[in-house]
């Protein structure tokens, strides 16, 4: 999807973020490493649910998303509007930097973000994002394809992690056959992570807990979750549910945690430091500006030959 950002002022930007699910629109300041949010504001588009069974999107809908971006574009009227199409790559990268301003898990660890049409992930060591895959697949498209009622039936969930099985079977991390703790980032997972048991204390919780509660949303009514959801939002978890279940099977993760962050913050983090978004590529490509890891737990970011 199309990501539009627009320039900041000093250090205050604007991100308008495209989805498979949602429009958002962020305006925030940053400053030391860190993200104020001034506006954060986001509207259901169904995109990647509207084309799920090859459809077009239609005149309407289009019509319908260009008047959300105009609308955003003049809340944030003070910048200049420059439209970026992210390649997965850039997605996957972005969504590291957004997840660094909380701290990190000690490298190599795997960072997901689960969206609406895809789900983009990054092999993380010491010097950064190593590697990177893009599935396509995310939890709005899957939710509208497989999962239907609420609860969904046994023969569709059980079809749908074969499917998925599948799939993440297919995946690769080249030098990463496995990872100790993931990072997840997007609606559907922020949204999971609300209905999992706190256990407390920081860092990240053992995936077990994790998976028991996936497995506990699959059979319940969403009016009988912890936390009460919309039967059209419930499938959308459930859906990320299952991604980041295949996931953590397939990568034999052991814990998992959940960034308040994403694309967006990385997106305004990196040019709010002055770097081209094209610097977004994993470590030992060839870029200027590249993104890296330094101090994660220290919340600091390395931050190599700045673009002016």
């Amino acid at each position: 999807m199309a990501k539009g950002l627009l320039r900041e002022k000093a250090y205050k930007a604007a991100v308008i973020d495209i989805g498979s699910n949602t429009i958002h629109l962020l305006v925030a300041d940053y400053s030391q490493g860190r993200i104020r949010p001034i506006l954060d504001r986001r509207v259901r588009a169904g995109l990647g649910v509207a084309v799920a069974n090859g459809a077009a999107l239609g005149i309407g809908r289009i019509h319908a998303v260009a008047s959300v971006v105009r609308a955003f574009a003049a809340e944030a009227r003070e910048y200049r509007v420059v439209v970026h199409v992210l390649s997965s790559e850039q997605e996957a990268v972005l969504c590291v930097a957004g997840a660094e301003l909380e701290p990190l898990p000690q490298p190599p660890f795997l960072c997901a973000d689960i969206g609406g049409g895809s789900c983009d992930m990054a092999a993380v060591d010491a010097a950064g994002v190593r590697r990177v895959a893009s599935l396509p697949v995310g939890s709005g498209v899957l939710a509208a394809r497989e999962l239907h009622g609420d609860p969904p039936r046994t023969a569709e969930v059980e079809r749908t992690a074969r499917r998925l099985w599948r799939l993440l079977s297919a995946a690769d991390l080249p030098g990463y056959p496995s990872f100790s703790e993931v990072v997840v980032t997007g609606g559907a997972a922020r949204r999971l992570g609300r209905q999992v048991r706190d256990e407390g204390g920081a860092g990240g919780r053992p995936i077990g807990l994790l998976l028991e509660t996936i497995q506990a949303l699959l059979r319940r009514p969403s009016t009988a979750w912890p936390r009460a959801a919309k039967p059209e939002l419930a499938a959308i978890v459930r859906a990320g549910g299952m991604i980041l279940q295949a996931i953590a099977v397939r990568w034999e993760v052991q814990r998992w945690r959940i960034s308040p962050y994403g694309l967006r913050e990385g997106a305004l983090a990196f040019r709010a430091r002055g770097l081209s978004l094209e610097a977004a590529v994993p470590v030992g490509e060839p870029a200027t500006g590249r993104y890296t890891l330094e101090d994660s737990y220290a919340n600091r970011r390395a931050w190599q030959a700045p673009v002016h």
